[in-house]
């Protein structure tokens, strides 16, 4: 009897890790999905020895998305320059 070619069962994708430092020391690696949502945040101390957060789903797009950062961004009050 043959084998077939591939197992499938072994076939898992490769998603992509993303790891970053924050101003706090910490380190935070995030995985991402084909549309670049990110699904998977784990955040650990100075050291990485500790995990200090892991976040799934749609609180680690929340927390650490790209989106996130964006939306914090408050944008120029409108009659600031009025005021000059």
């Amino acid at each position: 009897m043959g084998r077939p070619a591939m197992d499938e069962r072994r076939v898992r994708p490769r998603l992509l890790r993303h790891g970053r430092r924050l101003s706090d020391g910490s380190v935070v690696v995030t995985t991402q999905d084909d549309d670049g949502r990110v699904i998977h945040a784990i955040r650990y101390d100075a050291s990485m020895e500790h995990v200090l957060e892991e976040l799934e789903g749609d609180e680690a797009e929340a927390v650490f998305g790209k989106g996130k950062s964006e939306k914090n961004e408050s944008p120029e009050e409108p009659d600031a320059a009025e005021r000059l």
